[in-house]
């Protein structure tokens, strides 16, 4: 499952801890935002920004385990650094919005904005927080062209990453295709799928229905239930970390194997348990 080149390895992990948990923070911030809940949108839209900078950073050779936490002003300044004139520096107002919903402040205004009011504290209630009528607008730009560039910049199309839509780039650095194709995603985003209105036709539904210690009548508990909420067998589901973890366990560590952890250990942060694990197989394998 992981005998693949380091650097698809390199895409591969950075996609499932940082990309495709920013597409969930993507979706559970344009929600907050539609429906007026302030507060989470901040933190939803940081987390989103957060982890784009952080994939983007990870595949171009900067380590994002220490020296970043949430800041993403320290991230969004880094990436300046590293992706040079393909840094995301400006947003531009989309042709089809009117202009009275955007604004020409700089970029850096919204990543300040975004750095305070989506700070931790949020999630107590410690912060104020102020919104702009382009918040949202601005948001989802930035959030596209920075997914664009969760890749090796300098990585060859086809070897280091291969893509059926982009076989005439074949052999040409990934930084071409930013340039040229400005709408192509490395991955499409997989949104949450089904009807809004399974839960009920009102917002407060969400707290009331199948809820057998708020509900407000016997309405709110004889509504359908759907299987994500009572299936006939429970699901689950394996991370990725688990999964190389279960691939290595008790197994020979190849030379490729011990150069991808290695990658991984230094530079993503895994949580200290998990780091402990990895290094004593490493180790292991090593001493046999």
């Amino acid at each position: 499952m992981f005998d693949t080149p380091l650097n698809h390895f390199k895409s591969v992990f950075a996609h499932k801890f940082f990309v495709a948990p920013s597409d969930r923070n993507y979706f559970f911030a344009r929600f907050a935002k539609t429906y007026g809940i302030n507060e989470e949108f901040w933190w939803q839209a940081l987390q989103t920004i957060e982890k784009l900078l952080k994939a983007g950073l990870v595949l171009n050779g900067v380590s994002v385990k220490r020296g970043y936490n949430h800041n993403i002003e320290k991230l969004w300044n880094k990436h300046k650094e590293v992706f040079g004139d393909l840094a995301v520096t400006n947003l531009t107002r989309p042709d089809k919005l009117v202009e009275r919903f955007w604004t020409d402040h700089p970029l850096e205004n919204l990543i300040a904005r975004m750095n305070q009011m989506g700070h931790p504290d949020s999630r107590y209630g410690l912060l104020s927080y102020s919104n702009n009528n382009d918040d949202m607008f601005k948001f989802d730009q930035l959030a596209f062209e920075l997914r664009r560039r969760t890749i090796g910049l300098d990585w060859t199309i086809g070897r280091d990453f291969p893509d059926v839509e982009l076989t005439e780039f074949y052999g040409q650095p990934y930084r071409n295709v930013i340039v040229q194709r400005p709408e192509h995603q490395i991955r499409s985003m997989k949104s949450p799928t089904g009807s809004i209105e399974v839960i009920g036709a009102e917002l407060e539904d969400v707290i009331h229905s199948w809820n057998f210690s708020y509900f407000r009548s016997d309405a709110d508990l004889e509504r359908p239930t759907p299987p994500t909420v009572a299936p006939a067998m429970a699901g689950f589901g394996n991370s990725y970390l688990y999964l190389l973890w279960d691939s290595l366990n008790g197994g020979e560590v190849t030379e490729l194997a011990r150069e991808q952890v290695e990658w991984l250990l230094g530079n993503i942060r895994i949580g200290q348990d998990a780091h402990n694990e990895f290094s004593r197989i490493l180790a292991a394998d090593r001493a046999n």
